[in-house]
């Protein structure tokens, strides 16, 4: 609610906002891997930020745009997609050598400002072709400390120096948006902004993210600005981000892989319907393994949430959108 990412907001006021949309699994690295493939982690096989590995049989975004002849960069924010863990496959460009790093919670990670510089250059040199830049911003991750106008007085709460990590990402995005405009291809670039997770904030007992799949840390952002000019919308019905790879390759006119387990969201971006049927999305957390506790396995629907962890979780989204009635005994 509060006023803190104008550039973010303008892109939805000129696009489409998805409000309820949602990420299939609370982690940085394999929530992108189902980004980027469109696959939920049971198939393309990340489950966590540790020891795992996005494998070559998986086929990227990336990898679809630069047989269509597209030129592909991508800009990290921070170690946990460096290119070893495999997220680099198709790209020309996989930035993930940060001039200025910082240590947060033993991620390295380097600011958003350096994510937009390079990203800046990289359009610069690209944009007079068909390009896919995918650009990764950290900052509003835990440890929330941003520079610089926007770092919060010592006494403020962390929802507040959580807002003002949000405040100077978008400023860096706005650096972005700014470049397009200036290069003359703001109106005829797809612009998707999102996110991998969110945070939880201390709701459900959870500080940060990771553990649970409560709507605090799986309902992320999603807005979609088409090339060209159409009404901006705004949609309730419930997305997710596997559903990013179909909807660009329906809108380039290419297939997506058989795997892709996302639906295209095409008929929501230019107003001509909506889905057919209701549709169930996945979600899960195998964090909890690691300290040799039960893995979360979920799925959601437009009203229910059911949680399967040894004792079951079954939630009415719409009288309790802050799950804290427990229905499935009854």
């Amino acid at each position: 609610r509060r006023p803190i990412s104008p550039h973010i907001d303008q892109v939805a006021r000129e696009g489409v906002l998805f409000r309820n949309a949602v990420s299939p699994v609370p982690l940085t690295l394999p929530a992108h891997s189902s980004m980027l493939t469109g696959t939920n982690p049971p198939y393309h096989g990340v489950h966590h930020n540790v020891d795992y590995r996005l494998g070559a049989f998986n086929v990227t975004l990336a990898e679809l745009l630069k047989k269509k002849g597209f030129a592909t960069g991508a800009v990290i924010g921070a170690f946990v997609l460096n290119s070893k863990f495999g997220l680099d496959q198709g790209f020309d460009t996989y930035h993930d050598r940060f001039d200025e790093a910082l240590n947060t919670n033993d991620i390295t990670e380097r600011r958003g400002e350096e994510v937009s510089r390079y990203g800046l250059q990289w359009l610069a040199e690209h944009h007079s072709e068909p390009f896919f830049l995918f650009l990764h911003y950290y900052d509003p991750h835990d440890g929330y400390d941003p520079p610089e106008p926007f770092k919060p007085t010592s006494s403020a709460d962390v929802a507040s120096r959580y807002a003002a990590e949000i405040a100077y990402t978008d400023a860096c995005i706005g650096q972005v948006i700014n470049q397009l405009k200036s290069l003359g291809i703001y109106d005829s670039t797809l612009i998707i902004i999102t996110s991998d997770h969110g945070e939880a904030l201390g709701g459900h007992s959870e500080k940060t993210h990771g553990y649970f799949i409560y709507n605090e840390t799986v309902k992320v952002p999603l807005v979609i600005k088409l090339a060209g000019q159409h009404p901006p919308r705004e949609i309730d019905d419930l997305v997710g981000i596997i559903d990013i790879v179909p909807t660009i390759c329906h809108l380039i006119g290419i297939e997506a892989p058989p795997p892709v387990g996302g639906t295209n969201l095409s008929p929501y971006l230019t107003g001509n319907g909506s889905r057919e049927a209701e549709r169930h999305y996945y979600c899960e957390s195998q964090f909890p393994t690691v300290i040799n506790c039960n893995p979360l396995l979920g799925v959601l629907a437009d009203r229910w949430k059911y949680i399967q962890p040894p004792r079951p979780e079954l939630y009415d989204l719409v009288a309790d959108p802050e799950e804290s009635n427990n229905l499935a005994p009854t």
